[in-house]
C-alpha cells in the first residue's frame, strides 16, 4: 500500500505506507500438471483478502489486483482468477507476459531515477513460473521478452537432490542458455545499465552487502560487481536447503527454490555483461500502484493512498 502523489507529473512519485507479502506457490506443480492446485489456489484467494483488509483498514482508496504467469498459463487460470476475485470482491487483472515485462521495466528505472532516466537499460524480473527480460532507453522500453521458466519450475524440473549435483545445474544451465540466447537474440550485446528485481535478486544483493535481513532502503541501488557475482550464486548452489533457509531473505519460503533463482540471474548477467548488477526493489508491485492511481485518478478520486 502506498500514497501516490498524482500532481507531480506523469512519475507520479510514491510513498510506502505498509509493505507486506506471503510466498503463495501458485507455480507449484504447473509445469508437469498444466493446473493451479484446488488448495494453492484457496490460498491465494484468502493471502489477497487479508491483504484487501488490511488495505482498507489502513485507509486505501482504490485497490487493483494483479495476476501473472501462474494464473495466465494455467489452464484453470481464469477459474483460479475467479476464486480470488469471488474471495475478495474485487476484478483481478491477468497480465500479459508482455504487459508484465514493460510494467517491471518502467517501474525500476523510474525507481532509479537520475542519469538510468536516460541511460540505455536491461531489466528482469525472476518470478516462479517466468522471467521477463527488458531492454530500453530511460523509462522507454524498447523490445522485451517473457522467458517460460521460473524459480520454482526450474528447481521442479531439474533441481532433485540436496545440493543439487553438478549433472542438475549443468542441465538447468543448458536449457535456461539456450532459452536466453534465442529469446533475448535480438536485444543489446551489453547493458551500461544492468538491473533486476525480484526475490533471487534480493538475497544475492542481501548475501553481498551483508544484510542480516531484508533492508529495501539498503537494497535499492546497490550494485553486485560483475567479479563477485559467481561466487554469491556458487555459495546458495552449493549450501543445503538447511543451510539457505537461514540465511538473509531467504527463509523456509524461498530456501528450495534460491539455488535455481541465483543460476538465472547469473546466465543473465553472462548474456548482458556489464560492471555489475544493479538491485531494485521497485518493481511489479510498484508498477500496480501507479496504475491503480491512474484508476483512481479516471474516476476522479482524490490523492491519497492505493493498494
Amino acid at each position: 500500500m502506498a500514497d501516490v502523489d498524482v500532481r507531480d507529473g506523469s512519475e507520479w512519485p510514491i510513498e510506502p505506507v505498509a509493505r507486506t507479502g506471503a510466498i503463495c506457490r501458485l507455480a507449484r506443480g504447473l509445469d508437469q500438471a498444466g493446473i493451479i492446485e484446488a488448495e494453492l489456489a484457496q490460498r491465494a484467494g484468502s493471502l489477497a483478502a487479508e491483504f484487501v483488509r488490511r488495505a482498507r483498514s489502513l485507509g486505501a482508496r482504490h485497490i487493483l489486483i494483479g495476476a501473472t504467469a501462474a494464473i495466465r498459463n494455467a489452464r484453470n487460470g481464469a477459474d483460479v482468477a475467479e476464486i480470488v476475485g469471488s474471495m475478495t470482491g474485487l476484478p483481478v487483472r491477468v497480465l500479459s507476459g508482455d504487459e508484465e515485462a514493460r510494467l517491471v521495466y518502467r517501474s525500476v528505472v523510474l525507481g532509479f531515477g537520475g542519469t538510468a532516466a536516460r541511460s540505455a537499460c536491461v531489466v528482469f524480473d525472476i518470478g516462479g513460473g517466468s522471467t521477463e527480460v527488458v531492454s530500453g532507453v530511460g523509462v522507454s522500453a524498447g523490445r522485451w521478452v517473457s522467458l517460460p521458466f521460473g524459480a520454482v519450475s526450474l528447481t521442479e524440473r531439474f533441481l532433485c537432490t540436496d545440493p543439487p549435483s553438478v549433472e542438475e545445474v549443468e542441465d538447468l544451465k543448458a536449457e535456461v542458455s539456450a532459452e536466453i540466447m534465442h529469446q533475448c537474440a535480438y536485444m543489446p550485446e551489453e547493458a551500461p545499465l544492468f538491473a533486476g528485481v525480484g526475490g533471487s535478486v534480493t538475497i544475492l544483493g542481501c548475501l553481498d552487502r551483508g544484510l542480516l535481513s531484508y533492508e529495501p532502503t539498503m537494497l535499492e541501488g546497490w550494485c553486485i560487481q560483475r567479479e563477485r557475482l559467481p561466487g554469491l550464486v556458487g555459495r546458495l548452489v552449493q549450501s543445503r536447503h538447511d543451510e539457505r533457509r537461514v540465511l538473509p531473505a531467504v527463509g523456509e519460503g524461498r530456501a528450495d527454490i534460491a539455488a535455481a533463482g541465483a543460476l538465472v540471474v547469473g546466465l543473465l548477467m553472462d548474456r548482458f555483461p556489464s560492471r555489475g548488477l544493479v538491485c531494485s526493489t521497485r518493481g511489479l508491485r510498484y508498477a500496480l500502484v501507479r496504475m491503480a492511481a491512474e484508476e483512481a485518478q479516471g474516476g476522479r478520486l482524490d490523492p491519497g493512498s492505493v493498494g
